[in-house]
């Protein structure tokens, strides 16, 4: 192809509306891809409604992003496919007039996306399990995790989604769903996951065939360099720092230090700011501990303060499909303490020790074991990855994968 490729990235929502995980992420990486020779462009949604289902052109770092907003009458639910939203997503893409798309998610624009799109080359990113579950993370509001039992029996699934979207033809909504989405799944010709552990759940889900799979770390834009440890004798100071929540286990770490506190020499160092529904509740139970919020930060404070510290500590209860986090803690060498559950842990090699997180009670004993012997703790150092993921490979992977998706045959036919 003599010209530069074109490429359309659809997704849930982009800054400067809305900044999370996912959004940040393709943010990035559009950015780093245009600097790289590719034209690109933005197809996202919005969790603004707006009465006329308006389309609104914006840039981000010289890259074209046509914000679609539902009508207030497209709610979302288990039959997603807002015919206004889809139908100006599908517009705005086809006035970019791309090469392929790179879908990122569907929520926001419809569920139906890729195969309206058809023949159109198509890769698909899996950021979560919304594919899956209609409640995007596999994890039931009592915080039970479906994703011990895959594939899903339907009747957990009715059980589940039918206290907020009930009626007499849930189940077969449900099969619909599902079905929907293996039609989108057959329209790609890789679907991407973060890390081997979510890759291998949607896979025993049934939502991707283990043929199409491909593991792409996302890695880190820029990676972060601190200054040489400074350690304190007699001291353990932890940090934890992003989404400061009770899913991410914030609460079970403030447990935690509570029961070690009278020992002494125990310090823990929060970065980010508490949701705002649990604020009150998290700063209770840090009251008279050795707490210290540190509220925004970015990472250059952070490695400003990393010599400081002696151990990053992420006990969260979901289950990550990836983790920023735990890279920005290999690039800062800091030794990890992670809980059990998704893909943190692939990333610890000998660095790090994964804890249970039912509750606080392992992770007081993985705590007090590293307090009691430092040898240990500059073992975990030691023994840390070489360096960190960045997203610089992920882009030149992704690459690769546009030019193999480009030369496959097309698949599905447009409806």
């Amino acid at each position: 192809m003599s010209r530069p490729l074109r490429v359309v990235h659809l997704l849930q929502n982009f800054p400067p509306e809305f900044a999370g995980g996912t959004e940040r992420h393709v943010a990035e990486l559009v950015d780093l891809q245009r600097q790289a020779g590719l034209e690109v462009a933005v197809v996202c949604g919005s969790e603004r409604r707006d009465p006329l289902g308006a389309t609104q052109a914006e840039t981000w770092r010289g890259v074209p992003v046509a914000r679609v907003h539902r009508r207030p009458d497209e709610a979302y639910g288990v039959a997603f496919e807002p015919p206004h939203a889809q139908a100006a997503a599908l517009a705005a893409v086809r006035a970019f007039a791309p090469d392929l798309v790179h879908l990122h998610h569907w929520f926001n624009l419809g569920d139906s996306l890729l195969q309206r799109l058809a023949p159109l080359p198509a890769v698909a990113s899996f950021h979560d399990a919304y594919s899956a579950c209609p409640r995007f993370f596999l994890l039931r509001p009592d915080g039970d995790d479906c994703g011990r039992a895959l594939p899903l029996p339907l009747e957990r699934c009715v059980a589940c989604i039918a206290p907020d979207d009930g009626g007499a033809d849930l189940a077969a909504r449900l099969v619909a769903r599902h079905a929907r989405f293996a039609c989108e799944v057959e329209r790609i010709a890789f679907a991407l996951a973060p890390s081997r552990f979510h890759g291998e759940r949607l896979v025993a889900a049934g939502v991707i065939p283990a043929a199409k799979l491909r593991v792409v770390p996302l890695g880190l834009p820029v990676a972060p360099t601190a200054a040489a440890h400074r350690p304190a004798a007699g001291r353990l100071r932890i940090a934890c720092w992003g989404n400061l929540s009770k899913l991410k286990g914030v609460d079970l770490l403030l447990e935690a230090v509570r029961a070690l506190a009278p020992r002494g020499g125990l310090e823990l160092h929060l970065f980010g700011a508490p949701l705002p529904a649990e604020a009150a509740e998290l700063q209770r139970r840090a009251a008279g501990l050795p707490v210290t919020w540190h509220g925004r930060f970015d990472l250059a404070s952070l490695a400003q303060a990393a010599p400081d510290l002696d151990l990053a500590l992420f006990p969260s209860r979901a289950h990550e499909s990836y983790s920023l986090v735990v890279e920005e803690a290999v690039a800062l060498r800091l030794p990890l303490v992670v809980s059990d559950r998704g893909a943190p842990r692939e990333r610890l090699g000998g660095g790090g020790l994964a804890v249970a997180v039912e509750s606080a009670a392992p992770l007081v004993a993985t705590l007090a074991r590293l307090m009691e012997s430092p040898a240990d703790l500059a073992a975990l150092r030691a023994a840390l990855p070489a360096a960190p993921q960045l997203l610089s490979d992920h882009e030149r992977t992704l690459r690769e994968l546009y030019r193999a998706a480009l030369a496959a045959p097309a698949s599905g036919a447009p409806r």
